[in-house]
C-alpha cells in the first residue's frame, strides 16, 4: 500500500510526462564510411523495449530515426557526430522515470548506404541488421542479434541472448554466452561458439567451427571442413561436399550422412555405445563394435568421430 502511495504521489507531482522529441536526422556521408552506435538505456532497462534495425538505402547519406513511447520518454536522449571519421549516434536514458515499468518504448531506426561499415553496441535490446556491405561488428550485453544480407566479415557478441546470421557472405566469428545461434546460407569461413544453446547451421560454403557446451548440434549441406563440438547433446551432419573434420561429444549421439559417391578417411570411436553402418557404405577391415578406423568408400579426407556416451551411425545420401 506505501508503495502505491509513492507512487501515486510521484505521478501527481510530476504534471508533465514530456517525452524527448523522436529523433529523425540526416547526414550526408560517401560510401564506403562508418557508422558507430552506442545505445545504453540502463541496466534496469528491460530488453524487450529497446529495438535497433539498420539497413541500406539507394541514397548518400546516414538516415537515423528514433520513435519513443510509454513513460520515461522524456528521460531518453539523443545525439548524432559527424565528421572525417564517420558518424556516431549515442542513445542514453536517465532521470527519474526511466526505471518505471522497465522503462519507455524506443525504436531506432538507421539507412546507410550500401557500402558501409557498422559498429554497434547496445547495452540490452534487439538488433537487426540487413543488406549493406562492409565490415560488421556489433555487441549486445542482454538481447538478440539478426544479421541478414551482408557482404564482408561479420564480428557478433551476445552476453546472453539468441544470434540468427543468414544470407552472407564474408567470414563470420559468433558468440553468444547463453542461448542459440541460427546459420544459413552462408559462404565464408565460420567460428561459432554458445556456452549454452542449440546451433542449427545449413548450407555452409566454408569451413566451420561450431562449439557449445551444453546443447545439440544439426549442420547440414556442409562443403567445408567442419569442427562440432559439444559437451551435452547430440550431434548430426550432413556433407554436400568431402566429408572432412571433427564431430565430437561428451554425451550424446552422432549421426553423420555422406555425399553418395565421397569418401573418407574415419576414424569413429564411442566408449559406451556402438559403430554402425547404413546400407550402401563400403567399410572394409576389421572393425569392433565401439570402434572404426579405415578408409569408407575408397577413402578420402580425415573425417574424425568421437563420443563418450552414445552410438555412432554413418549413412549415404
Amino acid at each position: 500500500m506505501a508503495l502505491a502511495i509513492a507512487l501515486i504521489t510521484i505521478f501527481t507531482q510530476v504534471p508533465a510526462l514530456a517525452y524527448a522529441k523522436d529523433l529523425d536526422q540526416r547526414v550526408p556521408v560517401a560510401p564506403g564510411g562508418l557508422l558507430q552506435v552506442d545505445l545504453d538505456m540502463g541496466e534496469d532497462f528491460l530488453p524487450e523495449r529497446l529495438s535497433l534495425d539498420i539497413r541500406s538505402h539507394d541514397a548518400d547519406e546516414v538516415w537515423a530515426v528514433a520513435d519513443l513511447s510509454g513513460p520515461g520518454g522524456s528521460a531518453v536522449d539523443f545525439r548524432v557526430e559527424h565528421d572525417a571519421r564517420g558518424v556516431r549516434l549515442y542513445g542514453r536514458s536517465g532521470g527519474l522515470l526511466a526505471w518505471l515499468l522497465g522503462g519507455p518504448g524506443v525504436s531506432v531506426r538507421v539507412w546507410v548506404p550500401r557500402e558501409f561499415s557498422l559498429d554497434v553496441r547496445c547495452r540490452s535490446g534487439s538488433v537487426r541488421i540487413e543488406e549493406v556491405s562492409g565490415s560488421v561488428r556489433a555487441r549486445v550485453n542482454d538481447g538478440s542479434i539478426e544479421v541478414r544480407g551482408v557482404e564482408g566479415s561479420l564480428n557478433l557478441k551476445v552476453s546472453s541472448g539468441p544470434v540468427r546470421v543468414t544470407e552472407m557472405l564474408g567470414d563470420a566469428a559468433i558468440r553468444t554466452s547463453d542461448g542459440s545461434i541460427d546459420l544459413e546460407w552462408i559462404s565464408g569461413d565460420v567460428e561459432a561458439r554458445t556456452g549454452s544453446g542449440d546451433i542449427r547451421a545449413r548450407h555452409m560454403d566454408g569451413d566451420v567451427a561450431l562449439r557449445t557446451d551444453s546443447g545439440e548440434i544439426e549442420a547440414t549441406e556442409l562443403r567445408g571442413r567442419t569442427e562440432a563440438r559439444t559437451e551435452r547433446g547430440a550431434v548430426y551432419a550432413r556433407f554436400s561436399g568431402s566429408p572432412e573434420g571433427v564431430l565430437e561429444t561428451y554425451g550424446g549421439s552422432i549421426h553423420v550422412v555422406l555425399p553418395e559417391h565421397a569418401g573418407a578417411h574415419l576414424d569413429a570411436r564411442t566408449r559406451r555405445g556402438t559403430v554402425q553402418f547404413g546400407e550402401g557404405i563400403e567399410a572394409p577391415g576389421t572393425q569392433r563394435s565401439e570402434q572404426y578406423v579405415g578408409a569408407v568408400n575408397g577413402g578420402g579426407p580425415a573425417l574424425r568421430i568421437f563420443t563418450n556416451r552414445g552410438n555412432i551411425r554413418v549413412d549415404r545420401r
